[in-house]
C-alpha cells in the first residue's frame, strides 16, 4: 500500500488531503480563539476592548507583511518545513497567552508569535499543498480540506465556551495549543508530501497523465476556467483583475474577521448566554462546512466566477439581519449564522480558487504571498474598528452598518473580476475564445 501511494503509479494527494483536513480542525480555533476569550479578558483584567482587540490587529498586520517573505521561503524549502516552523512559534505564542497577566503578554503572544506563526505555516501554505496536488480536481479537494474548518466548529465552538466555564479560561486556551500542536505539528510533520514531482507523480493522479482519459477529463471540467498560459508573478501584479480580487478579499476579510473577533461578546450584549453563543457559533461552522462541500460540487458545473457573486448577496443578507438582531436575539442570531455561514463557505472556496484559475500554479506562492500585505493590513482593520466603536458609542450595530456597506464594495468588485489574457496571448485570442462554454 506505501508503494502504491508513493510510487510513480500511485497517487499520494489523498493523504495531503487528509492529513489538510485535520490540520484545519485544530487550525480553525487557534484562528478564531480571540472571539472566545475576549470577554473573560476584559473582565478579567480590565481591558477595554479596543485595547485587546488591538493584538488581534496586530496579528493580522504581521501576517500580511511576513506574506511575500513567507511566499519565497515556502517555493525554496517547500511547504513542510513552513507548516512545522510556523506552528511551532503559533504554538509557543498560545502558551503564553495561558499564561499572561498583562496586556504586553497578549500583544506578544497573540499578536507577534500567533500571527508569524500563522502566516508561516497557515492557510497559504495549506493551499499550497492542495494547488500542487490537484489541479481539475482542485475545487473538490479545497472544498474537502476547508470545510473541516466549518465542521470543526459544530464540536470545537460549543466545546471551548463550555471548557472556559467548566476550567477556565487559561486550561481552555493550554488545551487548544495542544490540539494545534499535534495537528499543525507533529502530524505534518510525519506525512507531508511538497509536490507530486517529489515522488514522481502528477497531479490528481495517474489517470489524468493517460492521453485518452485526460480528454475524457478535460470534458468532463469544460466548465471549469484554467488558465491557458500561467502567469508570473510581476505579469500578475499588472492584470486590473487581481487588483479587483485583492480588494474583494481585503474587504471581505475585514468584515469577517471584525464580526468574528466580536460577535460572542456582542451576544452577551444583548442578552444571549454564554452557552448559547457557543450553539449559536456552532450552527455558523456547521452551515459553513456544508456550503464549504456543496461549493465544491457545484464548482466542477458552474463557473466559480458565479458562484462567487451569488454568495456575495447571501452575506449582505446575513448582516441586514444582523443589524435588527436585538429584536428577536436568538432567532436573529441563528438566522444570521445560518446566511453568515453559506456566504463565508463559498467565498473561502471561491478565493482559494480564483487565484490558481486565473494566474496558474507555478507560482501560486509568491502571487498570493505578494498581494496578502496589502490584504491582510486592510482586513486587519476590522476588529479594532468594531472594538472601538463598541468603545464610543456603547454598540456593535454602527459597526455591522459599517460592514454592511463594506460587503456592497465586496459586490462590485468581484462582478468586475473576469478571468485575465495573458500577456503572450494578447492579440491572439478574443477574452471569450478563452473562456469554456456554459453547460
Amino acid at each position: 500500500m506505501a508503494l502504491k501511494l508513493t510510487g510513480k503509479d500511485g497517487f499520494y494527494g489523498w493523504v495531503n488531503l487528509a492529513v489538510m483536513f485535520f490540520f484545519n480542525v485544530a487550525l480553525m480555533p487557534m484562528l478564531l480563539a480571540f472571539t472566545f476569550f475576549l470577554n473573560s479578558w476584559v473582565k478579567e483584567f480590565g481591558w477595554s476592548r479596543g485595547s485587546a482587540t488591538g493584538a488581534q490587529w496586530l496579528s493580522v498586520v504581521l501576517s500580511g507583511l511576513a506574506a511575500p517573505l513567507v511566499a519565497i521561503f515556502i517555493m525554496k524549502h517547500g511547504t513542510k518545513r513552513a507548516i512545522i516552523l510556523g506552528n511551532i512559534m503559533a504554538v509557543g505564542g498560545m502558551v503564553l497567552v495561558a499564561y499572561q497577566n498583562h496586556l504586553w503578554q497578549l500583544y506578544l503572544g497573540a499578536g507577534v508569535l500567533v500571527g508569524l506563526g500563522i502566516s508561516i505555516g497557515g492557510m497559504l501554505a495549506m493551499m499550497t499543498v492542495i494547488n500542487n496536488w490537484f489541479v481539475m480536481k482542485r475545487t473538490i479537494a479545497l472544498s474537502i480540506s476547508m470545510a473541516s474548518m466549518g465542521f470543526s466548529g459544530v464540536i470545537m465552538n460549543p466545546s471551548i465556551m463550555a471548557l472556559i466555564e467548566a476550567v477556565g479560561w487559561r486550561n481552555a486556551y493550554l488545551i487548544l495549543a495542544v490540539l494545534g500542536l499535534i495537528f499543525c505539528v507533529i502530524v505534518p510533520g510525519l506525512l507531508i508530501k511538497n509536490k507530486p514531482e517529489d515522488l514522481g507523480q502528477v497531479p490528481d493522479g495517474p489517470v489524468s497523465s493517460k492521453p485518452g482519459m485526460a480528454q475524457a477529463g478535460i470534458a468532463r471540467y469544460r466548465n471549469l476556467y484554467k488558465t491557458p498560459v500561467d502567469f508570473t508573478a510581476k505579469e500578475a501584479l499588472r492584470t486590473r483583475t487581481l487588483w479587483l480580487l485583492v480588494v474583494y478579499g481585503a474587504l471581505q476579510f475585514l468584515v469577517m474577521i471584525g464580526a468574528g473577533a466580536i460577535i460572542i461578546d456582542f451576544q452577551f450584549d444583548i442578552g444571549i448566554s454564554g452557552r448559547m453563543a457557543g450553539l449559536i457559533q456552532g450552527v455558523f461552522s456547521a452551515v459553513m462546512g456544508i456550503s464549504q462541500l456543496g461549493i465544491g460540487f457545484l464548482g466542477l458545473r458552474y463557473k466559480m466566477h458565479s458562484l462567487a457573486v451569488a454568495s456575495m448577496a447571501v452575506c449582505l443578507t446575513a448582516f441586514i439581519v444582523l443589524v435588527f438582531a436585538q429584536s428577536l436575539p436568538v432567532p436573529m442570531m441563528l438566522a444570521y449564522s445560518v446566511f453568515f455561514g453559506i456566504g463565508c463557505g463559498v467565498q473561502s472556496i471561491a478565493m482559494g480558487n480564483l487565484f490558481p484559475d486565473y494566474f496558474g500554479r507555478s507560482q501560486f506562492p509568491k502571487i498570493m504571498g505578494y498581494t496578502m500585505p496589502f490584504n491582510t493590513f486592510i482586513s486587519s482593520l476590522g476588529a479594532p474598528i468594531a472594538g472601538f466603536i463598541r468603545d464610543t458609542t456603547g454598540s456593535y450595530v454602527p459597526a455591522f452598518r459599517l460592514f454592511l456597506f463594506l460587503l456592497v464594495i465586496c459586490l462590485f468588485c468581484i462582478l468586475f473580476a473576469k478571468p485575465p489574457v495573458h500577456p503572450s496571448l494578447k492579440g491572439k485570442a478574443k477574452q471569450e475564445d478563452l473562456e469554456p462554454a456554459a453547460v
